[in-house]
């Protein structure tokens, strides 16, 4: 589906929530822009790409004659094709109504999780920590365990997808699922999530693959594997797990964390820990502080925008730029590097991504890959 909003200029990307309305529209992603709008929010189906409103509104006959160009993709022997769907395409025939044990089987997908425990890691972010309820669930975890994953959880009647800051190694072996979500003042699910209170029941889907990285299936895991990582705000949360898995393969890492200030910076703490028992010091990670302005008891007089901070740099009052990116991820790399991941919102990982093309050369970046947050 395409990322444009029907109605003036917004994305449609994944902080948008998800709800299935049946009938023709089935599963459809409410514009997050709109969504206090059209009655309710303006919904964009993934299957047709036709729009509508979830209550009627003085509005609601212009949104019905919107809608967003619809994709089919096909892989081929490791060749992606990509096809635009015909705007008046023959509608696939009706699903057969639901049986009962279809429901059931439907049902059984969702594991039953209590959530533990609740830890404050910015203003308007926090870290949630599930504890799986069955011990046999816990198998389901060790389907996929050299790709960074993601799962879908529901509370509330509302469900909504995450990637965990736990690989799936950790929840096989406790049981344990951490995720670090991110509030939203009108957020369905951030108002769950507000009025949860720890013993509270929830529940999650199995791993869903979001990254293969084909190196650390390979036993053993080759020497010299570089990565370069970018993250932007709550795109941290993915880069942990990635981490977790690169330090396991004594990989070289360098990474750029983009966020408003420090007080704004997610899992530092885990950060910091990470870089200081990575094997040979191969983790490299620098802050870039977009609304931090200088502190006089930091300045050097030789770069007056850069200040040491905890185990990293810091570059205060900048947004990540090609120099930055060459200070950070070029200058002393010797090994040509693997994949460059962009982690963040959508308007951070677009920028990102044309920077890394534009200003790495392939063997500086290697693959580009670009996860949504």
């Amino acid at each position: 589906m395409s990322n444009s909003c029907p109605h003036k200029k917004a994305s449609l990307h994944r902080s948008g929530d998800i709800e299935d309305l049946g009938g023709d529209l089935g599963l459809c992603l409410r514009c997050p822009k709109h969504k206090s709008k059209f009655g309710g929010g303006l919904f964009v189906s993934f299957a047709t790409g036709k729009c509508t409103t979830r209550r009627q509104c003085s509005r609601s006959d212009d949104v019905a004659a919107w809608a967003v160009p619809t994709y089919q993709t096909k892989e081929e022997d490791g060749v992606i094709f990509v096809r635009r769907l015909a705007e008046h395409a023959a509608p696939e025939p009706a699903p057969a109504a639901p049986t009962r044990a279809a429901a059931d089987e439907q049902h059984a997908r969702l594991l039953a999780a209590k959530l533990l425990r609740i830890r404050a890691l910015s203003p308007d972010s926090d870290e949630y920590t599930l504890q799986l309820v069955e011990e046999r669930d816990r198998a389901a975890f060790a389907q996929e365990p050299a790709a960074m994953w993601h799962l879908w959880l529901a509370m509330g009647g509302v469900s909504r997808e995450y990637t965990p800051t736990s690989t799936s190694e950790d929840t096989t072996r406790s049981g344990l699922i951490t995720l670090v979500i991110k509030l939203y003042s009108k957020g369905e699910m951030s108002d769950q999530l507000a009025r949860a209170a720890i013993g509270d029941l929830a529940a999650v889907s199995p791993p869903r693959v979001t990254l293969r990285i084909p190196a650390f299936d390979l036993a053993p895991t080759p020497r010299g594997l570089t990565f370069n990582l970018l993250a932007g705000g709550t795109g941290v949360a993915p880069c942990l797990q990635f981490l977790r898995r690169a330090k396991a393969a004594a990989a070289c890492v360098q990474m750029l964390y983009s966020c408003w200030t420090l007080e704004d910076a997610l899992l530092a703490a885990e950060l910091e820990d990470l870089a200081a028992s990575w094997p040979e010091r191969g983790f490299r990670y620098a802050y870039v502080l977009t609304r931090e302005k200088d502190r006089a008891v930091l300045v050097d007089a030789r770069e007056p925008k850069r200040s040491r901070t905890g185990g990293a740099a810091a570059v205060r009052g900048r947004r990540i730029d090609a120099a930055m990116m060459r200070e950070h991820l070029v200058d002393r790399r010797q090994d040509a590097v693997v994949m460059t991941v962009v982690s963040g919102p959508s308007g951070f990982n677009a920028r990102c991504e044309e920077l890394v093309r534009r200003n790495l050369t392939p063997e500086e970046r290697g693959e580009v890959v670009v996860l949504d947050a």
